[in-house]
């Protein structure tokens, strides 16, 4: 009979011989630290003290060592031949005190005169400020494009008067003002390349003398009647008698009264008149004579040229009383 081997399951909690015993670890999470001595992190345990020599005080130093050179002041350290003091030396290069070179002479130089008063301190007034210019007036041939400007200027100046009665639409005052350019009647004065005013003259009779309200008061009436007295020796014109405005003003430019009328023969129907302006009678008396007033508008109309009967609107406005 054979007999069986009954096999049987190892131990599990018996050593196994075939692995090295195991080492119990150094710490198990949950158990506290042992109770260690405390030890200086600069110091290691059972390490021997470094054999150093006694520190030496520095007083007890020898001066008289040899090879070692004598104190000196610090960033000082000169060769031993090297003189105490260095002549001529010249001053450091501060603002305000320029170098000099040794042995060079000083220029000559004239004596500076020291003014008694800076200019602009108190005390010293100095030169008074120039007067602010002008605005710089050109004048022009009008042109077909400047007929609505124009004509704008026509309708404001009637609608800035009570007593001017209105006949035209704006369509129509542009369109008299072309047809015044059309005739080469127009010069136009611009005040930074913008029509600002405008006369309408053919020869010496001057049928309209209009200036934008926003710049009556600069002169511009007064260089467009400047330009055409330079042309002609007799101008004329008519201007209402309501409008006194106009009247001072054509009288401080030179120009005398010459007749009244009914206004039968003019398109607005009011009571008219004349003025004249001849070279001879400015030549005998240029005192242009009359003291600048202000306040008013000056609107003018007129009739047709010399005839006194024609119907030809011709509203001059001269601007204000100060325009000179």
């Amino acid at each position: 009979m054979t007999a069986k081997t009954r096999l049987q399951s190892p131990d599990p909690d018996a050593p196994n011989p075939d692995l090295p015993p195991e080492q119990p670890p150094s710490e198990v999470p949950g158990t506290p630290a042992p109770d260690l001595p405390q030890q200086d992190p600069d110091e290691l345990p059972d390490a021997p003290a470094p054999d150093l020599p006694p520190d030496t005080p520095p007083e007890e130093v020898p001066e008289d060592l040899p090879g070692v050179p004598a104190p000196s002041d610090p960033g000082h350290d000169l060769p031993p031949d090297a003189p105490e003091e260095v002549p001529d030396t010249p001053p450091p290069n501060r603002p305000g005190n320029p170098t000099e070179i040794p042995g060079t002479p000083a220029p000559d130089l004239p004596p500076q005169d020291v003014p008694s008063e800076v200019p602009g301190l108190p005390g010293d007034p100095g030169p008074a400020p120039s007067p602010m210019p002008g605005p710089v007036i050109s004048l022009r041939p009008g042109h077909p494009l400047d007929a609505g400007r124009l004509g704008d200027m026509i309708s404001r100046a009637v609608d800035s008067q009570p007593w001017m009665p209105r006949l035209h639409t704006g369509a129509e005052d542009i369109a008299h003002a072309g047809h015044m350019i059309d005739k080469g009647w127009v010069t136009v004065a611009e005040v930074d390349y913008t029509p600002a005013g405008f006369i309408a003259r053919d020869g010496g009779y001057i049928h309209s003398l209009y200036v934008a309200a926003e710049a009556q008061g600069s002169g511009i009436g007064t260089r467009l009647l400047d330009d055409a007295k330079t042309q002609n020796d007799r101008l004329e014109l008519w201007t209402l008698q309501a409008n006194r405005g106009a009247q001072r003003f054509y009288r401080r430019e030179g120009f005398r009264p010459d007749g009244e009328s009914d206004g039968a023969h003019n398109e607005e129907g009011l009571p008219d008149m004349r003025f004249v302006w001849t070279r001879e009678e400015t030549a005998k008396a240029p005192d242009k004579g009359v003291a600048k007033a202000s306040g008013e508008t000056s609107q003018a109309t007129g009739k047709g040229a010399g005839t006194g009967n024609a119907k030809v609107s011709a509203n001059a406005s001269g601007g204000k009383e100060t325009d000179g």
